[in-house]
């Protein structure tokens, strides 16, 4: 069923949805934070911010979609903490302000709208800075604008939105110096392509779920050292009540005070946040044309002392051989701390440096494909750490083995059987277009023709879905379970939504997924998890 309407009730559970997404991920957030100074709190800061948003929001979620958008913009302002939750605050606000008349919208609205809402938050910085989430939401609302010319259904054009958002958040490294000597992406836009992941997952009666973003991100456990807090060290901020002067006139006389100064809102209540070396003065000064209310200082050098550590002990690590870059996501957010390209069989030496790049003591390597076994033997004997080689012989093997051994806990080191026996739960095809004519087990497939393999017998069809339809079938799908399907070679997110779909009617007994893959060797792996 499409969703071609967002009203009062609906956006008011957008933003719980999102809120939900940035509270269960934002201590993984604080870690990625590094710009503008890495202080270990853009996680915490960007949740309570729109957590106030939520709490306003739901208290009038039955009101026409302006005056719902209007309470959580207040919210947000009130509750704004931090860069990243004042800029969201302000995104809040410029979005108020376009549905301002509106009870509900349609989904060139919706664009429009956000497109208001990254102009409020660029306005609201001295020095907007590339690389952060202002680009990443900006990408996301020009998304939004294309898409929304022909879409009318919210999900498809969230889904749209979110990979173009998640694209621009890999460009961050390369946009902003700081992120890429760090290793990560902008912590900010990860919380904002977050947010956009929890309001994606909230859409109703969509049974095929997809993501284009990892639902773990990536942790960051070391900053180098030459990350340093400046000299505005103080994070300062608080509310101007009963303000006598104007937005533009406090900004002014606050700007040569500090940096990352956001002066938001309008008389007779003002947001600011500055860094500066003298919060005492800064406050003394706003104070002569208001009331100060819920003033916060923070010592970001103190926090930032508590993060920028030697290389920590950890006791594992893991290694993952993919085959594609949608797989290296999803085995990063799966806890693999670092990945081997295995489109070509990895050498030793490929893998020995992966090794080398673990912080762990105990290495368990997931290869993957029982081509990689063999090299991946020989690094045991280079590496004076413990390497736990586990067999897997597909990415669908190495993916469900990454999910035993993140329950098991961060600190386990089971065996290698304790692992694999995971592993064994859950069955796997490749579906690929044939090569050439070929016959395995008395099946015959001809060139073009798309064809299957599942546990070393071949199968064969028409056409993807009938193919697809025929190894489920034998994996015993009509039993239930979770499909999952990893599409690559020539397949859109498109074809693999509507084989999802497909396959969801055929099997309505199970859940079907998709996510990317990225792999060039096959159109599908797809795996069944009972």
């Amino acid at each position: 069923m499409d969703v071609i309407a967002l009203d009062g009730r609906a956006y008011a559970k957008f933003i719980a949805a999102g809120t939900y997404f940035l509270r269960k991920y934002r201590q993984v957030l604080n870690d990625l934070n590094v710009f503008p100074v890495p202080d270990g709190d853009t996680g915490t800061n960007m949740y309570l911010t729109v957590r106030a948003a939520m709490l306003e929001a739901g208290k009038l979620h039955d009101a026409p979609l302006s005056e719902v958008a209007a309470a959580a913009a207040a919210g947000s302002l009130m509750g704004a903490r931090g860069n990243s939750g004042v800029i969201i605050s302000q995104m809040l606000r410029g979005f108020a302000h376009h549905v301002r008349h509106r009870r509900e919208i349609d989904t060139f609205m919706l664009a429009t709208a956000m497109r208001e809402a990254v102009t409020a938050a660029r306005q609201a910085l001295l020095r907007p800075v590339e690389g952060t989430i202002i680009s990443v939401a900006q990408a996301a609302a020009d998304s939004a604008y294309h898409l929304a010319l022909h879409e009318r259904d919210f999900y498809r054009l969230a889904s749209g939105v979110l990979r173009a958002a998640n694209e621009a958040l890999e460009r961050t490294p390369e946009q902003l110096a700081a992120l890429k000597e760090a290793g990560v992406v902008d912590s900010g836009g990860a919380g904002f392509v977050y947010f956009l992941e929890g309001i994606l997952r909230f859409l109703p009666d969509v049974k095929v779920r997809a993501t284009a973003f990892p639902r773990r991100p990536v942790r960051q456990k070391v900053f180098t050292q030459t990350q340093v807090v400046g000299e505005n060290k103080y994070c300062t901020e608080f509310i101007l009540e009963d303000a006598t002067t104007s937005v533009l006139d406090l900004r002014e006389l606050l700007e040569p005070r500090g940096e990352s100064l956001l002066v938001i809102g309008a008389p007779p209540t003002i947001k600011v946040h500055i860094h500066t070396d003298d919060p005492d003065r800064v406050q003394s000064l706003a104070g002569k044309h208001g009331r100060l209310t819920r003033v916060k200082v923070d010592n970001m050098e103190q926090q930032h002392n508590v993060l920028v550590v030697d290389a920590p002990q950890v006791a594992r690590s893991a290694i993952a051989v993919v085959p594609g870059p949608g797989f290296e996501r999803i085995a990063r957010e799966l806890g693999a701390e670092v990945t081997v390209g295995g489109e070509k069989n990895p050498s030793v030496r490929d893998l020995l440096l992966a090794v080398n790049k673990t912080l762990g003591t105990e290495i368990y390597l997931f290869v993957n494909d029982k081509n990689v076994a063999l090299a991946a033997k020989e690094v045991a004997k280079l590496t004076d750490k413990r390497l736990h080689v586990v067999p897997t012989v597909d990415i669908v093997g190495g993916i469900a083995g990454l999910f035993a051994l993140r329950g098991m806990g961060e600190d386990a080191t089971p065996s290698v059987d304790e692992v694999f026996a995971a592993v064994s739960r859950v069955q796997s095809a490749q579906l690929f277009i044939a090569g050439k004519d070929a016959s395995v087990g008395g099946v015959s497939v001809s060139k073009g023709q798309p064809a299957a393999t599942h546990a070393g017998a071949l199968v064969g069809g028409e056409s993807v879905l009938e193919t697809a339809t025929a190894v489920l079938r034998a994996m015993g799908a009509e039993g239930g379970g979770l499909i999952t399907l990893y599409y690559g070679g020539a397949q859109k997110e498109k074809d693999a939504q509507r084989l999802s779909e497909e396959l969801a009617t055929v099997f309505p007994a199970a859940e079907v997924e998709y996510y990317y893959g990225g792999m060039k060797n096959a159109e599908y792996w797809m795996s069944l998890d009972e």
